[in-house]
């Protein structure tokens, strides 16, 4: 890397194009892991963290080598050496002691950050990997402006040449590095920049969101193990013990029966924090209704009926099938629904399945809804897992703009279904 004597015109248009190729080939990757991808961000992290030790070693090498001319050159004036090149002992103390330190202390940062980043859920990695490679871009557009442009200063003060390519190569280097270093730190440039690419690529569809939702697994697997996995629970097997609490309970499953995708009526959500009394009666009331309609009792899925207990993973991974397959959407919300990551998660695969919001069946009780859909946000959203949160929120920055957009989207599928409830605010 001779990048501290060897200005020259060519030689430093060489060094700008080899490191913008360098930077486009890593951004390439970049953009293309999701933060869902399962693989792919740690994939990335560890090539960073293979690239940033050997940079790390090369630096350390170099700074090591040049200091070690120091002493003959103070005692008896012996000339110092860079690249076989002599040249000024105490300018190149400072650009090799300059820029090798930077690169030594922000690689000491880095190698650590990204590690530790391929113990967490993939959209963390993801982020980690960004501020890694923004980490890189700083410094070099740090030495730049820093260290290397002072020197040619210094260089041409002492009545030296440094031809004008060469320092405006140089400040073109620099301004790219901060530039970019900064835009890659920003989380909306980066959720910005994956929805441009899915747009373009023609992937933005329904798949890509269920494919974010269930990591990357095989559709025709996932169809598979929904078909097997399909339940629904009658309106009359439902009591008001079981469903009032949120403990998982493996003897419920048996009150269900298995069925075909097309048999379930609604997909029921809701927020087990909110009142356990008012969403039953809400329930009831919905359950009253539909059978007049219909003549029979309704075919309900329910997490707490139809999760299989010993495989919740399995089933979990299929929520975004029955979501689909379902002819109704019937959302329960009560004081606390905004506040469910995992119920917010399924009104958003719901509407990117390109579902209707006139399916979707509200049932509100809460007499302040209307003020919670417009101050909804999802970056307030809790789950009780941080893994799971994580996860979610990745799902939804593969399928969305930003998270502004999608809080539109919700907002306009919970103000439409509001103005078509048919019951009371309060139960």
């Amino acid at each position: 890397m001779k990048v501290y004597t060897s200005w020259t015109a060519q030689s430093a248009a060489f060094l700008l194009v080899r490191d913008l190729l360098r930077s486009w080939g890593c951004l390439a990757f970049l953009f293309a892991v999701l933060p869902s991808d399962r693989y792919g961000a740690k994939i990335g992290s560890v090539l960073l963290i293979i690239l940033g030790v050997k940079c790390l070693i090369w630096h350390t090498e170099t700074l090591i080598s040049y200091m070690r001319q120091l002493p003959a050159f103070y005692e008896s004036a012996a000339p110092c050496y860079i690249e076989d090149k002599e040249t000024d002992c105490n300018l190149g103390a400072f650009t090799i002691g300059a820029v090798s330190s930077l690169y030594i202390i922000m690689h000491l940062w880095q190698l650590p950050y990204l590690a530790w980043g391929l113990r967490m859920p993939s959209r963390a990695t993801t982020a980690r990997m960004w501020i890694g490679l923004a980490a890189l871009h700083l410094t070099k557009g740090a030495t730049d402006f820093a260290v290397l442009l002072p020197a040619m200063a210094v260089k041409v003060s002492q009545g030296q040449n440094v031809h004008v390519a060469v320092i405006l190569c140089t400040l073109a280097h620099g301004v790219y590095g901060i530039g970019m270093g900064v835009l890659l730190t920003s989380g909306n440039f980066r959720r910005w920049t994956h929805f441009q690419l899915i747009s373009a690529s023609g992937s933005f569809t329904a798949a890509a969101g269920i494919a974010a939702f269930l990591g990357n697994r095989s559709k025709e697997k996932v169809m598979e193990l929904a078909q097997q996995a399909c339940r629904y629970i009658s309106g009359d097997q439902l009591t008001w013990e079981d469903m009032a609490g949120s403990e998982p309970n493996s003897k419920l499953q048996a009150l269900s029966t298995s069925c075909s995708l097309q048999d379930i009526d609604a997909f029921l959500s809701h927020s087990w924090h909110d009142a356990a009394e008012s969403k039953w009666e809400a329930l009831q009331a919905w359950r009253r209704a539909f059978k007049v309609q219909h003549q029979r009792e309704p075919r309900l899925w329910i997490d707490k009926y139809c999760i299989d207990q010993t495989d919740i993973e399995a089933s979990l991974m299929c929520l975004p099938v029955f979501l689909a397959c379902c002819h109704t959407l019937l959302i329960i919300a009560g004081s606390t629904y905004f506040e469910r990551l995992w119920c917010v998660e399924e009104v958003f695969v719901y509407l990117q399945m390109r579902r209707s919001v006139n399916s979707i069946e509200l049932l509100p009780i809460s007499d302040d809804m209307e003020e919670r859909v417009n101050r909804f946000d999802v970056q307030a959203a809790q789950c009780v897992l941080n893994s799971d949160r994580q996860k979610l929120l990745a799902t939804i920055e593969a399928g969305c703009e930003n998270y502004r957009a999608f809080n539109q989207q919700v907002q306009h599928a919970f103000q439409v279904a509001l103005k078509r409830a048919k019951w009371p605010l309060t139960v």
